[in-house]
């Protein structure tokens, strides 16, 4: 793709003329001087001895000017550069297609993303990428304009807008700043086209998306969460917004067929704490967490008698996942547990004990999955464990169009457009699964077909 070098300015009314227009302006005078006089040389022989003076004259002022034209025109402004990845035919085809969108009215009138001076508009370079898979990709504006004092929900909104109609599939889901803040960037992905997993109800549904990689939990067609990487996940979601079915009905289940063991708490006693053997009883899950933690000792010191640094080392030392559901009513129920029996200090010991499990858990193979109703900090982990949880992240429905639950849990990712999400709809935040998710990306769970 050719790439523009030098800053393309849009004539306004009234505008000045550039110091490399003004420079052509009188090159092509004095050549075409030059040029007449040449011609009436050679048409009126009696003239040519009287011209020669002339022609001389005018031949160093051509001279000059084209040396001045030379000059004014390296002086032009350069335009800033950006890396766009190859693409396959058809998807450059579509980024061109995209790219003619984003025409001068678009950038100046509905964006403003170009910079008003006295020789006219300055307008920004625009490059649009998009993946062979035509389904997601980025449209890369030169930051010109003031693009630090913006709306930065407004303007996401405004290029969505642009491309409604025909390719109105394709959704801006965040945008950022390259390093050196010389190009916006704009993610599109196309929000109309599921790649939710589909379940049958029925004996082995699991078995197609079972993964080679015991480490790695299939979450979409296009997500994995790499637990050896990232090895802890939060979800967050209201009552009957499809996190019971996320974590128990197919996370727990999957990781089951992949060889982990699987415990489920919860402080409100469902089908899953009886399924994976869990309990429901505070107390009870507070003394799990203890025992888990003296699992995790114990694994830890077989690795170093082993001379290993990791679980992943090691062999016959499967992956485990504790589920804690209800975080919220646990909280609440350990607070009126230490108010009416302060010797018993159940509140300290929970603390005590998932700190260490989210701290160190990872290296023994200890995965903890913390579900709540709300990314609070009445309703969630103790902090030392919710910044050990918060890499990887699931919210849903309500959850996820929460500005204050998406900065406690996605710092930096509060301002996000906000959208009305549906049963088993939000956003993830998965690191290790790939650029896309490093920032928060549309996310459905898998669907169950019963």
């Amino acid at each position: 793709m050719r790439n523009r070098r030098y800053r393309r300015i849009k004539p306004t009314p009234n505008c000045k003329p550039l110091g490399y227009q003004l420079s052509l302006i009188v090159f092509t005078v004095t050549i075409s001087m030059t040029g007449l006089l040449l011609y009436i040389s050679y048409s009126i022989e009696l003239l040519k001895p009287y011209l020669t003076k002339p022609l001389l004259f005018f031949a160093i002022i051509d001279f000059f000017s084209f040396l001045c034209l030379v000059y004014t025109w390296s002086l032009r402004e350069e335009v800033s550069t950006i890396s766009i990845p190859v693409m396959s035919n058809e998807a450059n085809r579509l980024s061109q297609k995209l790219k003619r969108l984003f025409n001068d009215k678009q950038i100046t009138d509905v964006l403003k993303l170009s910079n008003s001076t006295r020789y006219g508009e300055e307008m920004p370079e625009i490059h649009v990428w998009i993946d062979d898979s035509l389904s997601e990709g980025f449209i890369a504006i030169e930051n010109i304009a003031n693009w630090e004092r913006a709306d930065r929900e407004k303007f996401e909104q405004r290029v969505s807008g642009i491309l409604a109609g025909k390719y109105q599939r394709f959704t801006v889901v965040n945008s950022e700043l390259t390093a050196g803040d010389s190009y916006i960037i704009f993610h599109l992905e196309d929000t109309l086209t599921s790649r939710r997993l589909h379940v049958k109800d029925e004996a082995n549904s699991l078995e197609e998306f079972i993964n080679d990689n015991k480490h790695a939990i299939r979450l979409s067609s296009d997500l994995v969460w790499h637990s050896d990487i990232v090895p802890h996940l939060s979800v967050i979601a209201r009552t009957r917004a499809g996190k019971s079915v996320l974590a128990g009905r197919y996370m727990a289940r999957l990781m089951l067929s992949q060889g982990w063991v699987v415990e489920y708490n919860s402080a409100k006693y469902d089908r899953y704490v009886k399924e994976f053997n869990g309990q429901s009883d505070p107390i009870k899950i507070v003394e799990r967490a203890e025992y888990w933690c003296s699992v995790m000792d114990k694994r830890l010191s077989e690795i170093n008698d082993a001379g290993k640094e990791k679980y992943l080392e090691m062999k016959n030392m499967p992956n485990i996942a504790l589920f804690f559901d209800e975080l919220g009513n646990l909280n609440a129920s350990l607070e009126s547990l230490d108010k009416v029996d302060k010797t018993l200090k159940i509140s300290s010991r929970w603390t005590t004990a998932i700190n260490r499990l989210s701290a160190t858990g990872g290296s023994a193979g200890i995965h903890i999955i913390a579900i709540s109703q709300f990314a609070t900090k009445e309703g969630f982990l103790p902090s030392l464990a919710r910044v050990n949880c918060s890499d990887a992240v699931i919210m849903l429905g309500g959850a996820a169009d929460s500005a204050e639950e998406r900065k406690y849990l996605m710092s930096g990712f509060a301002d996000m457009p906000k959208r009305s999400y549906i049963v088993g709809q939000g956003v993830a935040r998965i690191l290790g699964s790939g650029k896309k998710w490093e920032v928060p990306h549309f996310y459905e769970t898998p669907w169950f077909e019963d």
